[in-house]
């Protein structure tokens, strides 16, 4: 259902194949255009589920993994225009905004990383834009943020796995199932979705629930559920389609 596939081309950074090298900013998305879904992490349920069902899913090796819903029809983005242009005022989740760069395993090199970034970009080697490195060879300012940000990404994206762990050790997934009729009669089917039981949290023993309200957990999970009526949101936006 998350086909993440937006990188086409990702080769490595350094300085000396790409210290003249700029990299104009994204300002569309037309390679999110035919993705229904997104992965997130939990920094982002509370901002995501403003807009966005925030559920979970089973990848094909059965990880149980986050994502924002972001259209209903398979391959299409109700968020995003024919100019690739994100709808207006609507929270942009951190795996789009890392375009066109992200980390890479360094092979061999435990707890290692690499930057990389989508040489089929079309802002890539442009003439204006970003610099990745200076005449000396180091990295930019820029650069260094934008590093930053990828490597909070990846530590967010560890803290959510370990939420996962301690929600699955508690039992708390059930199963869930959503079957949709829009207004001209189309019936569009999801499965495979979990949620957070909210019955399993109360029927918890206190030390338990203690920890989900300490490690920040539970709040994630409240915006979890109360994201879960966007479905509707969606449904009317499917419609005027």
């Amino acid at each position: 259902m998350a086909d993440q596939g937006i990188y086409k081309n990702p080769i490595f950074l350094n300085s000396v194949t790409h210290r003249s090298v700029k990299v104009a900013p994204v300002t569309s998305y037309p390679f999110a255009a035919d993705l229904n879904s997104v992965v997130i992490v939990g920094q982002e349920f509370l901002e995501a589920a403003k807009f966005y069902p925030v559920v979970f899913t089973r990848t094909a090796s059965e990880e149980i993994i986050p994502v924002a819903l972001l259209g209903l029809r398979n391959s299409q983005n109700l968020f995003v225009d024919a100019k690739g242009a994100w709808k207006e005022g609507s929270y942009v989740p951190a795996f789009f905004r890392r375009y066109p760069f992200i980390l890479a395993s360094n092979v061999g090199q435990d707890a290692s990383f690499a930057v990389c970034i989508d040489s089929a970009y079309e802002g890539f080697g442009k003439k204006k834009g970003m610099s990745l490195f200076d005449d000396e060879g180091k990295q930019t300012k820029e650069f260094v943020n934008v590093i930053t940000f990828l490597k909070n990404f990846h530590a967010q994206h560890e803290t959510t796995k370990e939420m996962v762990k301690l929600l699955e050790e508690y039992k708390l997934f059930k199963d869930v199932s959503a079957n949709i009729t829009l207004a001209k009669g189309e019936k569009i089917g999801f499965g495979k979705l979990l949620m957070v039981d909210e019955m399993g949290i109360f029927n918890l023993e206190d030390e338990k629930i203690l920890n989900l309200v300490r490690s920040g957990y539970l709040a994630w999970i409240y915006a979890h559920l109360y994201s879960l009526s966007n479905f509707r949101a969606l449904m009317a936006m499917a419609n005027k389609d």
